[in-house]
């Protein structure tokens, strides 16, 4: 039994070898032929952060139940950019033992975009689109432009795992894991992880049981399908199918965020015992609270071929008009586009948004009528439109947009009928029968074993068998199905990273009014402009906690200046952004310009600086 805890990362290591060139500028070569473990990951992140010490760091942002690190790696240059406190100095500082507070972190003065993996531990193939964004940034800087643009300006935060225990029991014990390692009850059972069969591998067991869910497939007996009353089951025995290696008993942290966790009744509505109860979950929403300038994130799931965004509990009700068209006439249309699947019309035309709601007029669902569509497959909410109804509380996905003012996204990766070619069209138990015949075609080896009987501590008499390794078919297949999905959603999120608002300092003038002795009264005029495309803030984003408006500050370096006319600080609220947001009018703009008359002493230094949580912090020096 040595090497029971040496079998494969997962099903992905039997597989044929993917054996694609690597890229030439990769400094730490990593290939798309196998799932990463956890062990793995980290030893990832680190060698990359030792490769490009210049643009990326490693940090801890908290530890799972089981103590295992839960890591962010921050891709950035860290010669660019500034913040606010770098800028503007403390009037006031402490001379008792009390310290004066840190100068903030400089990736914290830039438009900030979270990528995520496995907060399901069993749902990897979102690791491996981490990893693989993360090796795309890395081996493209200094040689893609667009790519050296987004990293001097922009930053990015990548967490490929935010659930460090179910990824590891799934990928490197291979006891698939959806939950993390809470045990929710004192009678939860300790984790069986035996090789029931001593073939160094864990497979599925099936038992017979009259209330089970399974039958044997009548066309291929390897297979278990879903029974159903009506397709001919009625005599056939049925089954309960379990993993060999049962996992680790705990919560779903996806449920455990504190928007809509309680219902509006008298049953809780998300997992845990409270919202937060996790310490995975605290540590994600310490990391953003405590980083304001992220704006968007996508959270990786599978499977599904699609994208979630909000809200999942209560619908569209609670999405201002402005953010829904940005989540999708912009993200919708282009992720539809990059899918290769139709677009609603009222995507394409966006200037025939009333037409189309006229013709929805009485439509069974209410929301398709107000927004003028009906949601694509590939793009959808959470909430059940047609039922008004929701089972979804205490989402990451909700709580980041209505308590943190952030472009949330979930993408379930991920679609064997519409990833594979030789899939395509396929469904139910025709689709399991393609899946396993596509893998005996591509594999040498076996990824599905034939049943045996054996013996279960639990369930006595059982047989062994079924999908090796812990993740069978509910992951992309490794190699180049894998990389495939890995390059669409790549693609996706470097869409997504290039629509991050942007501030600038534009034009400065000054006029000399008079000066009596070493003071001089200046004109200051100053325009300041969101040269990114999306606002700096959503819809009454700046009046949120932990948010605010943009502000321009007008600052003298020792502060010899006297303001007649105008504040230090300037509130301009938030700024639209330079693209015009389809079937919406941008009434504000995206530039401000602001005026100041000061009285400046000697030869003041003085500087103009425009600071957005969201857009970023610029400084320009005023010339006089």
């Amino acid at each position: 039994m040595k090497n029971l805890f040496k079998i494969c990362v997962c099903v992905g290591l039997i597989w044929t070898t993917f054996s694609e060139p690597l890229r030439a500028a990769q400094k730490v070569p990593i290939k798309f032929d196998k799932f990463h473990g956890y062990t793995e990951i980290v030893g990832y992140l680190n060698a990359v952060n030792k490769a490009y010490p210049d643009i990326t760091e490693v940090i801890e942002i908290g530890k799972s139940f089981q103590q295992r690190p839960i890591y962010v790696l921050i891709i950035t240059n860290k010669k660019t950019g500034t913040t606010l406190d770098r800028e503007k100095k403390l009037v006031l500082e402490r001379k008792l033992e009390v310290p004066n507070p840190p100068i903030t972190d400089l990736h914290l003065g830039k438009p900030g975009h979270l990528l995520t993996g496995a907060t399901h531990g069993n749902e990897v193939t979102g690791v491996e689109v981490c990893l693989y964004f993360i090796d795309k940034m890395l081996s493209g800087y200094g040689s893609d432009s667009a790519i050296t643009n987004l990293i001097d300006t922009k930053v990015f935060y990548i967490s490929p795992t935010n659930n460090p225990d179910g990824q590891y029991n799934s990928t490197e014990l291979g006891a698939a894991q959806r939950t993390n390692s809470m045990n929710q009850t004192d009678t939860a059972s300790a984790p069986v992880r035996k090789d029931l069969n001593n073939d160094n591998i864990f497979s599925q067991v099936r038992y017979k049981d009259p209330k089970g869910r399974f039958v044997k497939d009548s066309v291929d007996s390897r297979l278990m399908v879903t029974f159903k009353e009506n397709a001919g089951y009625k005599d056939t025995d049925r089954y309960s199918v379990i993993q060999e290696a049962e996992p680790d008993k705990g919560i779903d942290i996806n449920r455990n965020f504190p928007e809509h966790w309680w219902r509006a009744n008298t049953l809780p509505g998300g997992s845990g015992d409270f919202a937060t109860s996790a310490p995975e979950v605290q540590a994600l929403c310490e990391f953003i609270i405590t980083h304001p300038n992220i704006f968007i994130v996508n959270e990786y799931h599978t499977q599904g071929g699609h994208v979630y965004r909000p809200m999942g509990s209560t619908g569209d009700a609670e999405i201002a008009e402005r953010d829904l068209a940005v989540f999708d006439l912009i993200m919708g249309k282009k992720y539809s586009e990059l899918m290769g699947t139709e677009v609603p019309p009222a995507w394409t035309t966006p200037t025939e948004i009333q037409k189309y709601k006229d013709e929805l007029r009485n439509a069974k669902n209410p929301f398709a009528a107000k927004r003028g569509y009906e949601l694509p497959y590939e793009w959808k909410s959470p909430y059940n439109e047609k039922e008004g109804t929701s089972n979804y509380y205490g989402l990451f996905l909700d709580w980041l947009y209505k308590q943190n003012g952030i472009y949330s996204l979930v993408t379930e990766l991920w679609n064997p009928a519409h990833d594979v070619p030789e899939l395509k069209g396929l469904k139910d138990e025709a689709l399991q029968r393609g899946i396993l015949t596509y893998l005996d075609k591509q594999s040498g080896q076996k990824v599905y074993l034939d049943w045996k009987p054996a013996k279960h501590p639990k369930h006595g008499d059982v047989e062994v068998g079924g999908w090796v390794g812990s993740l069978g078919r509910n992951n992309a297949f490794p190699g180049p199905v894998l990389e495939s999905i890995c390059e669409r959603q790549w693609k996706f999120d470097f869409f997504c990273a290039g629509l991050l608002p942007q501030m600038a300092v534009n034009e400065i003038t000054v006029k000399k009014q008079s000066s009596a002795g070493r003071t001089t009264i200046l004109e200051i005029s100053a325009e300041v402009e969101n040269k990114g495309s999306l606002p700096s803030g959503l819809v009454n984003t700046e009046w949120m906690a932990f948010n605010r408006g943009d502000v321009v500050w007008l600052i003298g370096e020792n502060n010899k200046i006297t303001f007649i006319s105008g504040n230090p600080c300037e509130k301009i609220g938030n700024l639209y952004g330079a693209l015009q947001i389809p079937s919406y009018e941008n009434k504000g703009g995206n530039k401000k310009t602001l005026k100041w008359i000061v009285a400046v002493e000697g030869n003041e230094k003085i500087k103009v600086v425009a600071s957005s949580l969201k857009g970023g912090t610029v400084v320009k020096e005023v010339k006089y």
